[in-house]
């Protein structure tokens, strides 16, 4: 990384070791409500998502997940400096639940969280994953109206706590060290990215392999970079999977 930071990387059970106040930065991407593969994660937080799934209550399971993330972000929000910056990754889920295809909208209720906390809400950037699967279009094919628009973005969500944050002298020396180039600005601060594709990542186990999601380096490094100055410590508080 062409700037010097701290990286921290920890978990939910490890949050409480990070000092209030501590972080710069939060770069992360945790599990996606209503995506299946983490069904099971969820479940066993919460009993009742596993029963309101067997139940086929699809909102209900969702609002739940949800409320499991806000434990995190509530942890998040401890730990950042004022002015510090959370970028979440998060991808909405599309998903057929006894009979009934809808698409369930992660990226609000994060969103929505963080307002209630507080938070400015910057804009946003759209991560473009376009696929060229033959089986890509859901619904009834050629015949209207029940097809369905094909779900190829993922969001990166960009909330600042509380005002500007302030830079002592010192800070201020460590900040025109950070400066990126003209090429990269004008690259990273497009609200749409359609330059990076999902990184596939070598783990040791095959069920960390059915669930690992990881996001490319460089989706890290350019909002490390766009978000943080030398020396900042910034934190994943799902480990990067």
């Amino acid at each position: 990384m062409r700037t010097s930071h701290k990286i921290v990387f920890t978990d939910s059970s490890q949050m409480k070791s990070c000092k209030d106040k501590s972080i710069h930065l939060v770069v992360t991407s945790p599990p996606y409500p209503m995506i299946e593969m983490w069904d099971d994660h969820f479940s066993a937080t919460n009993p009742q998502i596993k029963d309101a799934l067997r139940g086929n209550d699809g909102e209900s399971a969702f609002n739940l997940m949800h409320m499991e993330l806000n434990k995190i972000w509530a942890e998040v929000d401890r730990v950042l400096i004022e002015g510090g910056f959370a970028c979440i990754n998060i991808g909405d889920a599309t998903r057929k639940i006894n009979n009934l295809f809808q698409l369930y909208p992660n990226h609000v209720k994060i969103s929505e969280y963080f307002q209630g906390l507080g938070y400015s809400t910057l804009p946003c950037i759209i991560w473009r994953k376009q696929s060229n699967k033959p089986n890509k279009f859901m619904g009834s094919g050629m015949l209207p109206p029940n097809a369905y628009v094909t779900l190829e973005h993922e969001y990166i969500l960009i909330f600042r706590k509380g005002s500007k944050r302030e830079f002592s002298l010192l800070d201020l020396e460590q900040r025109r060290k950070s400066a990126y180039f003209w090429e990269e600005r004008n690259l990273w601060f497009s609200d749409v990215w359609m330059d990076l594709k999902g990184a596939s990542q070598r783990l040791n186990h095959g069920k960390l392999r059915k669930t690992s999601a990881a996001f490319p380096f460089e989706l890290a490094y350019r909002l490390i970079n766009m978000y943080s100055i030398q020396g900042d410590y910034i934190l994943d508080p799902f480990l990067g999977t």
